[in-house]
């Protein structure tokens, strides 16, 4: 029996922590599909055609801000994930309707997490939906 793939939205302008990502999930045998984007336009676009269980979005896009993808997923958990730690972005990110906040590092720790984050953001999400 296959087991259900997650659909997760990576939005990520580094194409080495892109391929990074995708390694990631296939190393750990994952049960994600995993569509990349690598600007808020791109993701947008994707958007507009695709609806996606998590969307992980990089902080610091070349056309805007992870921020500008919470208006786009009003009913998809967003994770922004960012390679400078800053109280005003984890703030806003608390204050929004963003599930987590994240911090990259060099050792890739962050990479880790996403995925065990993302199942979690996913169930959360179901239960949400299951009391409604």
């Amino acid at each position: 029996m296959e087991s259900i793939k997650h659909k997760i939205l990576l939005i990520e302008d580094d194409k080495v922590e892109q391929m990074a990502f995708k390694w990631l999930l296939r190393d750990r045998e994952l049960p994600y599909d995993c569509t990349m984007a690598g600007s808020v336009s791109e993701a947008q676009s994707i958007l507009s055609s695709e609806r996606f269980d998590v969307v992980i979005a990089d902080y610091s896009l070349g056309d805007g801000t992870a921020f500008d993808i919470l208006n786009l997923v009003k009913n998809t958990p967003i994770m922004p994930v960012t390679g400078v730690g800053n109280e005003e972005i984890a703030n806003k990110a608390q204050k929004s309707s963003a599930y987590d906040y994240l911090i990259k590092n060099f050792e890739r720790n962050c990479l880790q997490v996403v995925p065990n984050n993302g199942q979690k953001c996913h169930q959360a999400q179901a239960s949400r939906r299951s009391t409604k």
